[in-house]
């Protein structure tokens, strides 16, 4: 007679669980994987164009327009992804709506590779970026540099969301006792995630009070961090 432990289907290895997952499931050559494949095709033209003649080549952006309209829309649709973490760790873990609990793990893992992937994106989106690590040490902007504050607040924020997650991929890979510890940190973790999120916010809207000649005067107030904040 087999036993419960010989029924029971192996659990497989990481690396099969990705063949698996990065096997087709169906045709390759449909329209929307088509339109992709193009897509993506040129988002790679563009990235080696990007560090081959420079950001301003892809970008028509100069030393008088430096961001341009196309940093509202990154950041703006990079928020709209990441955000839902935010907001449904915080309803469900702090203001215990439960009908919400469903979704959390999809949710954080959302926002986390969001965040991922942005912080990928801004190594094309800095003019230097292998000047990247400058404003996490402190280098060349100093400690109460805006972009000090805000560069830690984001990189954080990134370590929240993975140990958020990480109670999922400890229960994958049937650690169970680190389960239980890291289920036990998730009410500090997200407490401490919210806080960072939000002081985050309102250290993007600081930046703008030094941008104030670029601003119209309708939108200029020396309450933007509060109103970053509280919106």
């Amino acid at each position: 007679m087999a036993t419960s432990a010989d029924s029971m289907t192996e659990r497989p290895t990481v690396w099969e669980f990705v063949k698996s997952e990065l096997k087709p499931k169906g045709p390759v050559f449909t329209p929307f994987n088509v339109v992709t494949g193009f897509i993506i095709f040129g988002g790679l033209v563009l990235t080696v164009l990007r560090f081959w003649k420079g950001l301003g080549y892809v970008t028509n952006l100069n030393q008088s327009y430096p961001w341009g309209l196309w940093i509202g829309f990154d950041v703006m649709t990079g928020v709209a992804f990441a955000g839902g973490a935010y907001v449904i760790t915080f309803v469900v873990y702090v203001l215990h709506a439960e009908k919400y609990h469903p979704i959390v793990r999809a949710t954080v893992l959302n926002g986390f590779l969001s965040y991922v992937f942005y912080a990928g994106a801004l190594t094309l989106d800095l003019g230097r970026p292998w000047h990247i690590i400058n404003p996490i040490i402190g280098n060349k902007f100093g400690y109460n540099s805006i972009l000090f504050l805000v560069a830690w607040h984001f990189l954080l924020y990134m370590i929240s969301e993975a140990l958020e997650f990480s109670p999922v991929v400890a229960e994958w890979l049937d650690l169970e006792k680190a389960r239980r510890v890291l289920g036990k940190m998730t009410l500090a973790v997200v407490i401490f995630g919210v806080t960072l999120s939000s002081l985050h916010q309102s250290g993007l809207g600081a930046l703008f009070l030094f941008s104030k000649p670029k601003l119209h005067p309708l939108w200029y107030t020396e309450f933007l961090p509060v109103l970053f904040f509280v919106s």
